[in-house]
């Protein structure tokens, strides 16, 4: 993928933390995580490198920017699912919803999904960072809670678990172009997605629930 450069001259505070957080994207999906400099993001946003380090500090900063800004996307993504239910969706319904929505940010937000667990990469201590990882863990959180409300700690902790690696093992190994046949065509992988998801709810469901 070829970024097209931004052209040289003053930017307003927020478009250019915005161009270098696109930066950050391009090169991502360019060349992955490891590939980003503060000094390439400045030159593809068309600013100095001093003049783009006082926004995030430092190449962790940056990271850990748009790390947020995933977790942040993806908390949206997986309430904007649930929301788009109707009213009286069940519990079962609810919690299937969040993983639909895990793998819609995944599918639309490829270069956010690569980098913001690469806790190596980012500052993990971060506040912002946190919350928005809170925020992006609630919606799976609560959904399983309503699903398996008789789970005791132990139990519920294993079906996050089960639910949590289940999907995003799915939209990981999907966006590192591995699985073949499993997912390949489209359909098929949109037929799997749903079967995975089904599965999985059903596996989380407490013994001698319907």
């Amino acid at each position: 993928m070829t970024a097209m450069l931004k052209p040289k001259g003053k930017h307003h505070h927020g478009a250019l933390r915005r161009a270098l957080l696109d930066a950050v994207a391009d090169i991502v999906l360019a060349a992955g995580p490891d590939a980003v400099s503060l000094r390439e993001c400045a030159r593809r946003a068309g600013v100095s490198h001093s003049a783009a380090a006082p926004h995030f500090g430092d190449l962790r900063g940056l990271l850990t920017s748009f790390a947020t800004e995933g977790n942040l996307r993806l908390a949206h993504a997986m309430r904007d699912a649930v929301a788009a239910l109707p009213p009286d969706a069940d519990a079962r319904t609810r919690l299937a919803a969040t993983g639909h929505g895990y793998m819609a940010f995944a599918r639309n937000n490829p270069a956010h999904f690569r980098l913001m667990f690469r806790t190596d990469l980012v500052n993990m201590a971060d506040q912002a960072l946190q919350h928005a990882v809170q925020a992006s863990w609630a919606p799976l959180a609560e959904a399983m809670a309503a699903h398996v409300p008789g789970a005791d700690g132990r139990a519920l902790r294993a079906r996050l678990a089960l639910a949590w690696a289940g999907v995003h093992g799915f939209c990981a190994l999907r966006a590192e172009g591995t699985g073949g046949d499993l997912w390949n065509p489209d359909d098929r992988a949109q037929e799997v997605a749903h079967d995975l998801i089904a599965l999985i709810v059903s596996a989380c469901a407490m013994p001698g629930d319907g």
